[in-house]
């Protein structure tokens, strides 16, 4: 039965991803919509409103987890993370493809691998490491293989992939932490209150012309293009209690936790546990999701990729299995 609830988290991550990503793809590339702050923004608005609506609702009073002050702390880092993670990969698709954004989402583990190393200290074997060198080589033949490639479009989907690694690190701890820990609405619905506040900030500074846009408020245009911008955000807050779900259901430190004695909480954010493998594992899971994404976008978009491309995808999907394969102690 838990393989099975696994399963079906997985599968519905996949799905989610994929909608989501040909989605606001659509909405920035076909529409015009030129406002990628704001676009995620009403994403975090929707997870607020639709979490609270189910703490409220769905939960029994006796089941809401009071949180600390220095645990609300630790959800706005996160929160910071995951804001500007999103920001940027909306930001990648004004200027590139969903499908060559996603060949360089591919080598997401290797950032994340690097970041657990430096962060917590986390050691790899010899295979883990060498799996790097066709992560590092077939992003390198992506890159140098497309035909639509932007500057701008690039440096900004390297920084979210970066950043999501940062935040799944941080989002794994909070979700298996056995002192305080949160489950996923809860942090979801802390998560997106911390963000919207950042990115509406960011947003009235640098996307103001948005109110004097009239590509924004056309009678014929308007009730489609906000519906598919409200309609992102819907399927945004169902991606997120994925992608926490994704991440515990494959953590080994939530069967640790549960298991484990209680340990004492030091006033400043931990790194993740030396033993877990957790955050880079749960991004391995995305390889299946990255063919899949650029198939289905190269149906809906119609852009052109080339051969070097295509192989250099492949090489990195390669060096991620061999990474998955490897021993990580």
């Amino acid at each position: 039965m838990e393989q099975l609830r696994t399963v079906a988290t997985v599968a519905s991550w996949f799905a989610l991803n994929i909608m989501i990503g040909n989605l606001n793809g659509w909405v920035l590339r076909r529409h015009g919509f030129a406002y990628p702050v704001l676009l995620t923004t009403i994403h975090m608005v929707c997870c607020c409103v639709l979490s609270a609506l189910y703490n409220c609702t769905v939960r029994a009073a006796s089941e809401h987890a009071s949180v600390s002050a220095e645990l609300r702390r630790k959800v706005n880092v996160l929160s910071l993370a995951f804001c500007a993670s999103v920001a940027c990969g909306n930001i990648a698709l004004r200027y590139i493809y969903v499908s060559f954004a996603q060949m360089v989402s591919a080598a997401t583990p290797l950032f994340t691998i690097i970041l657990m190393r430096t962060m917590a200290g986390r050691k790899y074997s010899t295979g883990a490491y060498l799996s790097m060198i066709p992560m590092c080589g077939g992003v390198m033949m992506c890159v140098g293989g497309e035909i639509n490639f932007h500057a701008l479009g690039f440096a900004a989907v390297v920084a979210s992939a970066l950043l999501r690694g940062v935040k799944s690190i941080l989002q794994g701890w909070l979700l298996t932490e056995p002192d305080e820990k949160l489950d996923s609405i809860t942090l979801l619905y802390y998560m997106s209150r911390s963000s919207i506040v950042l990115l509406g900030a960011f947003s009235a500074a640098t996307e103001y012309d948005a109110w004097q846009d009239p590509l924004l408020w056309e009678r014929r245009k308007t009730l489609r293009l906000w519906g598919l911008v409200w309609l992102s955000g819907f399927i945004a807050f169902f991606l997120n209690v994925a992608n926490f779900l994704v991440t515990k259901y494959t953590s080994p430190v939530a069967l640790q936790a549960s298991a484990g004695p209680t340990r004492s909480r030091p006033p400043v954010i931990r790194p993740w546990p030396a033993t877990s493998t957790s955050a880079p594992r749960a991004q391995v899971f995305g390889n299946v999701k990255v063919v899949l994404s650029i198939t289905i976008s190269l149906v809906i978009f119609g852009n052109r990729v080339s051969l070097w491309s295509v192989v250099g995808c492949a090489i990195t999907l390669g060096g991620v299995a061999l990474y998955n394969r490897a021993p990580k102690g």
